[in-house]
């Protein structure tokens, strides 16, 4: 079948019914095509390539060699790419920028609220935005294309090529006149595909003057003499035109049906240099917000707890969620809050607020018994809360429920999206009971101290309002209830303080 397709396709270029007489046929006619041109580059009764290829790649060679020392001083393309950049920026661009540093930002957190922080990154994100027009754009892109097609074309390996006709040169040492050789075409076929690739691909009829005076005003110097880079343009351009180097390779390679093909391509950098702007200044503030958080979190956990290692729920906790946390399918978003919330509801509701509620909604006396009803429910409400969090708990271990279905499908979520959906759908689940046990927790917590707040102040009044009693109750507390009143608030407030920084956010299959 490959033979008889070869047959018709030749036969269809060439006439004729042979398609290796067609093919030698063909490549004759390349060759006479070539040895019409500038540059005689090829032995065709040896199948080698000319000395005089050599030599027209050493007087390249000679002319790039200083452009070639120039950007090879640059430490990578990355740098290329921020010299670009740097040039494009305005005096006020430079200033927001330097603003919008990591440094800058971290000193301005020593000195102001970190709202106020954030306040002034964003402001000198417009103003460094907004100074990157549409045009502004266009001639930035522009610049850092033809930097790089430059820099890849300098940068060609010119001695590995020239080496191969003379083997005794030396790199970038121009005193010796080398003795080049015709070699087998074959030797530097891939050579010639390389050099095709960085050198069609410049813009030939651009203007080069914004290139040269950013090189020159890096390292003092042009890379080589507007003059001969014109004239090294004019040589590719004929090269390219002519297809000359393509019918060498088809000669080469006995294939006359090679194209040296390329496309030129745009490179843009502005877009998504202003985004990493943003990004970078954006992750400061975030892990400025965590630390700040994470030092609000610690000092409330030593004042509510008497220490920041709180014991972490069995399931429900961060070892547990790691699996989905490293496949990128989710996480359980509450572990930290909810555990919290049970140990705080172990150690202080289920005893101290226990105690001060049996007190005060029990023993006391009040003037309207609806009235003390909020603090009774928030109270038992928050035991049974205490419950639900250990079922819910228990409902994600692997061996039961939950757990269960959401082991069973991890193995196959990387490859089947049923699987990471089913994942995904109860952790959402999961996460959205967590989150309402929390929100709920937080409404009893400061209906509870709301109602503290009027007993406190009505305690002090020389006639007692809402608990007629109170000098009784208070003999039974050993003369310590209004100061245990005192702490039940100021523990609760702290600890809703303490949730503060956890915001809950639930999904719509709440």
């Amino acid at each position: 079948m490959g033979k008889n397709f070869l047959a018709e396709l030749f036969g269809n270029l060439f006439g004729g019914n042979d398609p290796e007489a067609q093919k030698k046929k063909a490549l004759k006619g390349i060759a006479k095509s070539l040895s019409k041109t500038r540059y005689k580059f090829y032995k065709a009764g040896s199948n080698e390539v000319d000395p005089s290829f050599a030599k027209f790649m050493l007087e390249l060679y000679k002319v790039l060699s200083p452009a070639q020392a120039m950007i090879q001083s640059f430490e990578n393309p990355n740098a290329l790419k921020r010299l670009v950049l740097n040039h494009s920026l305005t005096e006020k661009q430079t200033e927001a920028l330097e603003c919008l540093s990591e440094t800058a930002i971290t000193e301005m957190a020593r000195k102001q609220p970190l709202k106020a922080v954030a306040e002034t990154v964003h402001s000198q994100m417009e103003a460094f935005t907004a100074a990157f027009d549409s045009t502004k754009i266009a001639k930035t892109d522009a610049l850092y294309t033809k930097l790089m097609y430059f820099a890849n074309f300098v940068q060609f390996d010119f001695y590995f090529t020239l080496k191969k006709f003379d083997n005794t040169i030396k790199e970038r040492d121009f005193t010796k006149v080398p003795k080049f050789m015709a070699i087998n075409g074959s030797y530097i076929i891939e050579d010639l595909k390389n050099f095709i690739d960085v050198a069609w691909v410049l813009p030939i009829d651009a203007d080069w003057s914004d290139v040269f005076k950013l090189i020159k005003s890096v390292k003092g110097a042009d890379p080589i003499p507007m003059g001969t880079w014109k004239k090294i343009l004019a040589r590719i351009k004929y090269l390219r035109d002519n297809h000359i180097l393509e019918m060498l390779i088809q000669l080469i390679s006995e294939n006359p049906l090679y194209r040296d093909e390329y496309t030129p391509k745009e490179l843009y950098i502005v877009d998504d240099f202003i985004s990493d702007v943003k990004k970078a200044a954006d992750k400061t503030l975030e892990e400025l917000q965590a630390k700040q958080t994470a030092g609000k979190v610690d000092g409330l956990l030593v004042q509510i707890f008497g220490t920041k290692e709180v014991e972490h729920l069995k399931y429900y906790n961060e070892a547990g969620s790691a699996p989905f946390e490293r496949k990128g399918i989710g996480s359980f978003a509450y572990a930290e809050p909810l555990g919290y919330l049970k140990q705080f509801i172990l150690e202080y509701i289920k005893k101290d607020i226990r105690e001060l509620s049996d007190i005060l909604t029990v023993r006391g006396e009040w003037a309207n018994q609806q009235l003390a009803s909020p603090m009774s429910d928030a109270y038992h409400n928050l035991v049974d809360i205490s419950a639900e969090i250990t079922a819910l708990d228990n409902s994600v271990n692997e061996s039961v429920d939950l757990g269960l279905k959401m082991k069973t499908h991890l193995p196959r979520a990387d490859r089947d999206r049923d699987s990471k959906s089913i994942i995904q759908s109860t952790l959402n689940e999961v996460n959205n009971r967590a989150g309402s046990l929390i929100k709920k927790a937080i409404t009893l917590l400061i209906n509870y101290d709301r109602n503290l707040k009027m007993i406190l102040e009505d305690c002090v009044k020389k006639h007692q309002e809402l608990i007629l009693n109170w000098t009784d109750i208070d003999h039974f507390a050993e003369g310590q209830l209004k100061q245990m009143s005192i702490d039940a608030y100021k523990k609760i407030f702290a600890f809703v303080s303490l949730m503060q920084n956890f915001p809950v956010e639930l999904t719509d299959e709440e």
